[in-house]
Parts: structure tokens; sequence; C-alpha cells
């Protein structure tokens, strides 16, 4: 804890805060400082206003954190409301709703909500504006202020070259300058081989840097205890007096290393770094024409391999805590702060938009801008979690602020998942009728839901960044719980209200999107109730909370039992063995005899996608020659013992390095919160180059005239290796692969289809008790055919159809947005909310009328005609007519039929006797009949008029 006390410190007072007054002035108030009150300090720079006390109200003990301002909390776009001054809404600068007998704070259409205008209000901007954030001198070097992720692209590099450069100098300097070190390069202790391992290890989080560390470490462990093992069972490794038997079981040693390897659920790193160390040592075991081995030091595994593995992590660790430390966590608690910004603030123009009189494009823009950063964030958030663990995470204060945000991390999953469903069910909604009379009525206490839930969302991601609730702040946490609750059951009892008032009657097709909407904000208010609950249970110890994700197992049996992950390991095995032969058969002339260069170069191409297989290698061979070629070309140019040929070849070594590692970095997803477990690719071309061209530059200086043959015919061999390492990659990849990238895009996409169309079934079958979100499956199966279609894009396609790529993106969009609305639904059919506690009995009586049955029957139908039709498109590669087009399905009208069953259906539910009262809805829209079913129909329209408009393009596309 005063570690990272100490760095949250440095920190501040590089970005320009004076941390010390500060310190001394927060020291006053609590005894105890933790992480989460450092990281208030900057609280400009992670986009929150300073703390501020409330007076006149019951949080006058604790402290609000609040969001930085844009609108008022009662009228978004004009100035406060008070209790003694009630404004208008101006609708022409606003987008707003208003009518002349509309007040936004008029107590007659205030509900049961009391003091719906508060005094510190007038003080308290509205959540979810854009964060003001101040950066300090180290920041603005790299642009920060710009782009953060160019900003951290070129850190990140800047730092890696630096590192580099100071393990080439005793390489490139003359002999003498450095003498302990040359001590180290002749005992074997210190090598060029140092800097491969530092730059794959070298990431852009110090947990990431861990992961990639500890998985490397593994990997060398594996090869040296395998190789001394070799050794000590037949001391002096394989010559011409060797028995078959011998030889036979040493093979099989090494080929049951090989396949474990792959097959176990271990790290590309600890894969690559294994594979291409213990290659050398079974090769160099199996040439009888080596010699023996001198006994009097230590065969097989050297003590400079060890020694250089440890000064790779040490040197890699090192670059990522100085001059600032780049902690996963840290990163995590910044991508939660702009969550839950970028949310709030996403409802909040949601609600403007909908409830609104016209629609406003400026707020519409702005919500497809936070939507698409809210996604973004999403997929950044897990990746940093789970490397956090790295980061001590086994401890008690850092454990409770990964177990805090990873409960946050789930109620803003949710939070987004209904926000995004409405969007999808919602604003296709034409404005109108019911609409503009209904909405205006509910407007102010929609608002005060929200202005409640982001003000909470927002203590609540502060509490959860410090990982505690202190007890100072709990009075205000439960205080803001409670009015959040009171909100909701305020928008309750006027939307009840204003029914009654409107002639509005159990389920009406008039205002299904209108109550869609009102049950997604009531669960928003109920979801930071609860996240706040939680932090308070968990201060209290009456309920932990549950744990955050950790590193997976090597033996984790899903893994294991992939189809995808064996094609890898099979594909792998084969090439290694086939490079192992060439190396032990290759001709003299051309290749050296038992060389494993070749299987090396292999273990470093490894990747588990075989689509555009040819396009990847080609790109990395040409990393390697581009690198190699330029490497010796600089030395050869600038390799004097002069004072200006040290400072030549220092520059060239450090721009090819810097440029080499950005185009590393900014090309790959390696780091950028990807967790270590999900890297599936091996060396990238920058990484490569990067690597051979520092190699080529790393000699000592000379005073002879060299040509480039001379000094590149050293490297003759290494050109010849990476030449045969692709072509047998390109060749196992083309042959052994089971599918092509087109067809595995196929398949991906039919598995988004399949987990969309069960979890449909699921919710609309009364037979089926349990519900199983589906949202975290369908979104990483959908970024899966995503992947998919844009390998197949590069696949070459010979003799077959070209790639229908404007149709896959087409069907990858809509499988997004099913994915939407089915989300808003699989989160309300819950039983009380509450995940494990079945399907609502409510909606199960719903979804057991008989005219339901017809609503079922005509959705299902549509999607499978819709998936069958997709399938026949994309998986087509002869220029035959598909026989999908002569379906006669085609022709049929699902939208009319669709339409014709819901009126059916809603004659049915509305003579249901809880559609007139309800005595279980409780204060919440979401447990009452009526707003379930008109929730399921708009969900369920938006879904068939999705597949409908789908296959317009497909008909479009393929014809």
């Amino acid at each position: 804890q005063t570690l990272f006390f100490s760095l949250d410190v440095v920190e501040l007072h590089t970005r320009g805060i004076d941390a010390f007054s500060w310190c001394a002035g927060r020291c006053q108030q609590f005894d105890l400082m933790s992480s989460r009150n450092m990281a208030r300090l900057g609280d400009q720079d992670f986009g929150l206003a300073s703390p501020q006390a409330s007076q006149g109200s019951p949080r006058a003990g604790g402290q609000q954190y609040i969001l930085t301002p844009s609108s008022t909390p009662n009228s978004p776009g004009s100035a406060p409301a008070t209790s003694t001054q009630q404004q208008e809404l101006d609708p022409a600068q606003t987008g707003y709703p208003q009518s002349p007998q509309f007040s936004p704070l008029s107590s007659s259409q205030g509900g049961v909500y009391v003091d719906l205008p508060r005094k510190e209000d007038a003080d308290s901007p509205l959540v979810g504006e854009p964060p003001q954030r101040k950066f300090g001198c180290w920041q603005r070097i790299f642009l920060r202020h710009h782009s953060e992720r160019f900003a951290d692209h070129a850190e990140i590099t800047f730092r890696s070259t630096f590192v580099m450069f100071v393990i080439a100098t005793p390489f490139i300097t003359p002999k003498g300058t450095f003498p302990k070190a040359e001590s180290w390069m002749q005992q074997g202790y210190y090598s060029r081989n140092m800097a491969l391992l530092f730059l794959f290890l070298v990431d852009k989080t110090l947990g990431q840097t861990l992961a990639n560390s500890a998985s490397g470490s593994v990997g060398i462990a594996l090869s040296l205890i395998n190789a001394a093992l070799l050794h000590a069972l037949l001391p002096g490794g394989v010559t011409e007096e060797t028995p078959w038997y011998a030889f036979f079981a040493i093979s099989l040693h090494g080929l049951s290393l090989l396949w474990f390897v792959l097959w176990l659920n271990f790290g590309m790193h600890a894969r690559i770094f294994c594979l291409t160390t213990f290659v050398y040592h079974w090769m160099d075991f199996m040439n009888p024409t080596k010699g023996q081995c001198d006994p009097r030091v230590i065969c097989g595994p050297r003590l400079g391999e060890i020694i250089e593995i440890g000064c790779a992590c040490g040197l890699a660790l090192v670059c990522n805590i100085f001059p600032t430390p780049t902690f996963a966590l840290r990163k995590a608690r910044m991508n939660a702060r702009d969550l839950t910004a970028s949310l709030t603030r996403a409802w909040t123009d949601f609600s403007a938009y909908f409830c609104g009189s016209q629609p406003s494009d400026y707020r519409q823009d702005r919500l497809v801008a936070d939507l698409q950063k809210v996604r973004e964030t999403l997929e950044s958030i897990d990746g940093h979690l789970v490397n956090s663990w790295y980061e001590f995470g086994w401890l008690g204060s850092v454990r409770n602020v990964r177990n805090s945000l990873a409960r946050l991390r789930r109620a803003l999953q949710e939070g987004s998942d209904r926000l995004f469903c409405m969007w999808n069910t919602c604003l296709q909604d034409s404005f109108g009728g019911l609409h503009d009379d209904l909405m205006p009525r509910v407007w102010p206490h929609v608002n005060r839901v929200l202005f409640e839930s982001s003000r909470l969302l927002a203590h609540c991601t502060e509490v959860a960044c410090g990982g505690r609730v202190f007890d100072q702040e709990e009075p205000a946490l439960r205080d803001a719980a409670e009015r959040t609750r009171a909100a909701v059951a305020a928008l309750t009892a006027k939307f009840r209200e204003s029914k009654t008032a409107l002639g509005i009657e159990g389920v009406s097709q008039e205002v299904l999107d209108e109550q869609n909407f009102l049950v997604h904000t009531c669960a928003f208010g109920r979801l930071a109730a609860e996240l706040a609950e939680d932090l308070l249970a968990q201060k209290g110890s009456l309920r932990p909370l549950p744990a955050a994700d950790y590193p997976a197992s090597f033996f984790d049996r899903a893994v294991l039992a992939d189809r995808a992950h064996l094609s890898f390991v099979v594909r792998g095995f084969i090439t290694i063995i086939l490079a192992i032969l060439v190396g032990i058969f290759g001709n003299s002339k051309s290749m050296i005899k038992y060389d494993a260069g070749a299987a090396a170069f292999v273990a470093l191409f490894l990747r588990k996608s075989v689509s555009a297989a040819s396009v990847r290698n080609l790109q990395r061979l040409r990393g390697v020659i581009i690198g190699t070629v330029s490497g010796h070309v600089v030395y050869s140019m600038v390799g004097w013992c002069t004072w200006w040929g040290y400072f030549c070849t220092s520059i060239s070594l450090f721009l090819w390095v810097g440029a080499s590692l950005f185009q590393h970095h900014d090309l790959s997803r390696v780091g950028s919160g990807v967790a270590v477990g999900h890297s599936a690719a091996g060396a990238s071309v920058g990484l490569l180059s990067a690597y051979f061209g520092s190699s080529g530059m790393m000699e000592q200086c000379t005073a002879e005239v060299y040509t480039v043959l001379d000094v590149l015919g050293r490297s003759y061999f290494t050109i010849i290796n990476s030449l045969v390492a692709v072509f047998l990659c390109f060749g196992v990849d083309s042959l052994v692969a089971p599918e092509t990238a087109s067809q595995l895009a196929a398949r991906a996409y039919g598995d988004v289809c399949l987990c969309i169309s069960g979890a449909l079934s699921g919710i609309l079958d009364p037979r089926v008790l349990e519900v199983r979100l589906h949202s975290s499956e369908c979104a990483r199966r959908l970024r899966i055919a995503e992947a998919m279609g844009h390998q197949a894009e590069r696949e070459p396609r010979y003799w077959r159809l070209p790639w229908r790529s404007a149709l896959f993106t087409d069907a990858v969009q809509s499988a997004a947005r099913l994915r939407m609305s089915l989300c808003g639904m699989e989160c309300s059919v819950i039983e009380g909310n509450r995940f494990g506690a079945g399907k609502s009995e409510k909606v199960r009586r719903l979804t057991s009328l008989p005219s339901f049955a017809a609503v079922r029957r005509v959705v299902q139908e549509k999607m499978e005609h819709v998936e069958e039709l997709l399938d026949a498109a994309i998986s087509q590669e002869t220029g035959e007519v598909m026989r999908a087009l002569g379906n006669p399905q085609l022709k049929r009208n699902f939208i009319a039929e669709y339409m014709r069953a819901i009126q059916a259906f809603t004659i049915d539910a509305n003579r249901l006797p809880e559609m007139t009262f309800d005595k279980t809805a409780g204060n919440s829209l979401e447990n009452d009949v009526a707003a379930q079913a008109s929730l399921i129909l708009s969900c369920v329209a938006s879904m068939v008029a999705e597949a409908q408009a789908l296959q317009g393009s497909v008909m479009q596309r393929a014809l």
C-alpha cells in the first residue's frame, strides 16, 4: 500500500499537481490514506470534480463525487431550478418536451416523489460531460493531450527503445570500453539473445509484462529441465554407437514435450520460449558428429540462459516502472471512470432524445459516439482486470479493488446492454400521438432517476477504485441508494397515473416503445442502487463480492477440448517436426546440417489463427529479411571506430528499433487491455524487424573496409532458415487446416445465430424455467466472426467466387443489433431481477397464452429462414444459382403476420386481471406485467424487422 501511495504521489507531481499540499489537507480529514484517495487528487485528470460537501441535506457528513458539468439535473441545457424558482425549458434550444401546461418541477405532476428540487442541485452539475484532464510535461512529450492511443504506443516504444539501446551499447562500442560486459559475453552470460527476450517480454502495462515474464520463464524452465534430463539419461548425447532403442526413447521424449507444450493452456510466450530453446538443445543432443562433451563443464543447458531470461525480465519490469509506473490496475480504474462518464451521458442523451417532441440530431450524434466508446472500454477493462492479478493481486488491498471493479463492471455491462436495447428498439419510434402526451408527463421523473443514478454510479466508481467504503462516506452512499430507489418509485407511480389519465389500459401497441424505455430506466436506477448496497454489504462483511477473473489454468478443459485449439496443436506439431527433419537432412552447402534454425523460426511464427496464413507468414518473412539486410547495410556504411561512426550507429539503432516497435504496438492488440491468455499470435513483423535489424547493427566497430556482401554472408543461413520456416508453415496450414478462412467465418457466424436463436427460444418458450444470460457469449462469438470475416477478405480465392465482404459485414452488424434486443429481454424476464432465480412467473403466464404461440412461431420461422438464406449466400463458392432463392418463404410477409399475431395477443393479455391491477407490481415498472409484456413485444418486433432488413440485404448482395 505504501508503494502504491508513493508512486501515485510521484505521478501526481509529474502531472503538475501539488501532491504534498493535498496530502497534508486530506490527512486532517482521514486517518487512513488509500490508493483511492490518491486517485481522487487527480479529479481533473480522471474527469471528476473535486468533492464538495453537501449542506442542507442528509449527506452533509459525507462527500459527493460527481462528474464535470454540462447542464443542470432538472433541466438539461438550462439554468438550475430550485424549490422557489421554476424555469420553463426552451425546446428550441434543448430539444426537450415542453407544453404550456407542463412544468418540469410541478408538484402536482410529481407523483409520490417529494422534494423534487434540492438546494444542492443548484450547485451540482449533471453527470456525464467529457472530463477535463490536465497533462503534465511527461504526458505532453508524447502528445497525450492530442491522442491517448498514440501516446500509449509512443511512450512504451520510447521506453523499450531506450532499454534496447542500453543492451546494444557494449556491442557497438570499442573493445575495452565495458570490460565487465565483455567478460560476461565470453562466459555466455550476455548475448544478443537477451535483446530478443526483452522485446518479447516488454508490454504496455506492468501487469501484462509480469504475465509475459512469468509465461516466458515457465517456457525457459521447461526447456532447460528437459534438456538437462536428456543429458542425465544419456551423457554426451547421441553417438554412432548409441543403440536404436535409446535413440527411439530420446526421440519420443522430445516429441512428447513438443506435443504437450502446444496442447496445454500455456501462454504463447511460454510456447515460443520453450520451443525455440529446446529445439537447439535437442538438435545438438542428437548430432552424432559434434564430438564428446567435455566432462569438466556442464553439458547441455548453460547457466547463461537462466541469467539472460532473468536479466530480460528485470529490464522489462524496469521499462514499465520508470520514470512512471504503468499499472494495469490503474488502467482499469481509468477505464472504469471513463466508462461511467460515457454511459451516464449516453443515458441522459438518449432520454432527452426519446422524451422530446422532436428528434435532436446533435444529441443523437453524440449518443452514437458515446456508445462506441462504451463498447471499446468494456472490451479493454476485462483484460486489464485479469492482467492486474499479476500486480500483487493476491494481496488483500489489491484483491478488494479488483473485486469491486469487477462488480462495477458487471453493473455497467448490464446498463450498457439495456441502453443498446433501447437504442435498437426505440429509435424507430415515430413521435406523435400518445408519445407526445405521455412523455412530457413523466420526463421530470425520468430525468430525476437518471440524475440520481448517475451521481450514485459516479460515487460507486470512486469506491470501487479504492476497494473499500470509508466510515465517513457510508451514510452518504446509503442515502444516495435510497434516493435512487425513491426516484424509481416516483417514476413508476407517475407513469401509472399518466396511463389512467390518458386512458391507456394494459398492453397498448401505441406505447410499446415508451413502456420499454421506462422499464429500462427503472432498471438503470435499480442497478446503481444494488451496486451501492453490495459495496456497503462488503464493508460490513455481510456479503462478500464475487471474485474477479484470474488467469486460466494450464489444464483448462474448455481450452484443451476446443476444436480450433486442437487444430493449432496439430498444425504446429507437424510443422516443427518437418523443420527438424529439414535441419537433420539438409544439404551442407546451402544449409548447415543438424541446424535447428528453421524449427526455431517455426516456433516464432506460431499463431492460432489459420486464416490468410500466406499473407501473415509473408509479412513476417518481410520483417526478417528487411531487418537483417537493413541492419548489415547500416553497419557496413557507418560501423567505423570514429566518433561520427559511433554517433551514426547509435542514432540508426535507436530510430530503427523505435520505428519497428511502434509498428508492432500500433498494429497489434497485445497489451491494449487483452488478457495474457487471449494473445493468439506469435511474433509480429515489427518485432522481428526490430530484433534482426538491431542484431545486424550490434557489432564491434572496425577500421577495415567491409562490403555488404562481406557482412551479410554471416546472415545467409538466417535468411534461408526463415524462408524454409515460412514455406513449411504455408504448406501445413494449407493442407492440414480442416477449413478455409471463409468457411471458418461462415461457421463462426452460424454459431452467433445459433446462440441468438437458442436464447430467444428460451425466453419465448413457457416450458423453459431457467434463463441463462447469453450477452457475453454472443458478444464473444460475434467478435470471432468479425475477425474471421476480415481474414477471409485477404484469403486467396483462386477458382472460387470472390468473398462477399459487404454482405458479411451487414450480417455481423445485423447480428449485433439482434443481440441488443435479446439482452434487453434476458435481463427483464428474470424473477425478481436476481440472476439464477429463474424465469418470472408473470412472463411464463404471458407466454403460455394460446395467442402468443402464433407470435413465437412467426419469430422463430423468420429467424430460421434468414439464417438458412444467409448461410447459403456466404458459403456459395461457385457460380451456380443458389437453391435458397427458390424458397417460397421469400414471398411470405412475416411482418404482417407478426402484426396480426400481436394484435390477437394484446386482446388476450388485456383480459388478464393483473393487467388492470397488479398487487405484486411493487414500486418499479420492472415488475409490472403490462410493462413486461410491452418490452417483450417491442424487442421481438425489432428482431423481426431486423431479420427482414437482413433478408433484403442478402437478396441485393447475392443477386
